[in-house]
């Protein structure tokens, strides 16, 4: 599926398990009950990112006040696919923290809002969530902070989300996004090289984890009796064909493949394209990390003193991108 076109992927996937939707019905039905059944488990599986993307966040928002003669000093705050709420944490923790008013939260699945409103209350700021896309929030809202973690790869057609963006902002507003596979590097020869040393400490390979006993049984088992399991990928599939979405289950690489899918495609996420995509936007700071494909908490020493390293000389060939963007008044 490398550099194959997101809604052609989709397609061919829907054709593999009969579903007679649209394309953007069973993308959208299929992100919706991953994150849904995600939520479970959402920060507990990414205790990386709350470990590590403090960093960046504050290193995105030093670039912009340094950049920024008048920033605002009350800030209505926009949080686009916000999860269980890390962004807005994350940001309340910046330089900028202490001017924030308002939080604004976005999402289309109603458990990840509910968990991202149980931690808006330790805040102490007014909030209100929205479910949906862009087109929930008020036509007359406008942020001077909008912010997206983890967010763009899973956007099919980036361009018009981007213009959706724009609308919402207030005139001399920033973008924030971070955590997003670094779409101008992800080849490049010094980044490979680093990831295949790290991958090469692993006890156990992703390849051969997926041969150890107890999954082949457990796969076995649901394939003759027709019975799904109790994770979240069985969860997914078994409301999926409840709901006639398809006819047999989708498999996790194929369930990624739809949401992730800037990832699976082997593209990632440009600053270049967003360039093009975004010409009311000045690019005030782009920052790279993972240099060698792990979050800077996963890494052990010495390999976690040669990443910061790496972020202090702002190397831009790691694997995730981040990137803040100034509207022009």
């Amino acid at each position: 599926m490398i550099g194959m076109e997101p809604q052609l992927i989709i397609s061919n996937i829907m054709k593999s398990h009969g579903a007679g939707c649209s394309v953007g019905e069973f993308q959208a039905a299929v992100n919706l009950y991953f994150h849904e059944f995600e939520s479970e488990i959402y920060d507990q599986k990414h205790a990386s990112m709350w470990d590590s993307l403090p960093r960046q966040f504050s290193l995105l928002v030093d670039d912009w006040l340094a950049a920024d003669p008048e920033p605002p000093r009350k800030i209505r705050l926009l949080d686009i696919g916000c999860g269980t709420g890390l962004a807005p944490d994350l940001m309340m923790k910046t330089a900028a923290g202490p001017w924030i008013r308002t939080v604004d939260l976005l999402d289309t699945s109603p458990a990840m809002l509910r968990r991202s409103a149980q931690r808006a209350v330790e805040w102490g700021k007014p909030f209100s969530c929205y479910r949906g896309l862009t087109d929930a929030i008020p036509p007359e809202n406008r942020y001077e902070v909008i912010v997206t973690c983890s967010v763009l790869h899973h956007i099919p057609d980036i361009a018009p989300f981007l213009a959706d963006v724009a609308s919402l902002q207030a005139p001399g507003g920033v973008f924030i996004h971070l955590q997003d596979p670094n779409g101008d590097c992800l080849n490049d020869p010094e980044l490979q090289a680093r990831i295949r040393e790290e991958s090469d400490k692993e006890v156990l390979p992703t390849w051969l984890r997926r041969l150890h006993p107890s999954r082949i049984v457990g796969r076995m088992r649901r394939e003759l009796t027709g019975k799904q399991g109790q994770d979240y990928i069985s969860k997914i599939n078994r409301i999926l064909l409840q709901g006639r979405f398809i006819t047999s289950p989708l498999s996790a690489m194929e369930l990624f493949c739809i949401t992730d899918i800037h990832i699976n495609n082997g593209e990632g996420i440009s600053l270049a394209r967003m360039k093009e995509w975004m010409p009311g936007y000045e690019c005030v700071s782009s920052r790279s990390y993972a240099f060698w494909g792990k979050l800077e908490s996963e890494l052990l020493s010495p390999r976690r003193s040669q990443e910061l390293e790496l972020l202090k000389a702002r190397a831009g060939n790691g694997l995730y991108i981040g990137g803040c963007w100034k509207r022009r008044s």
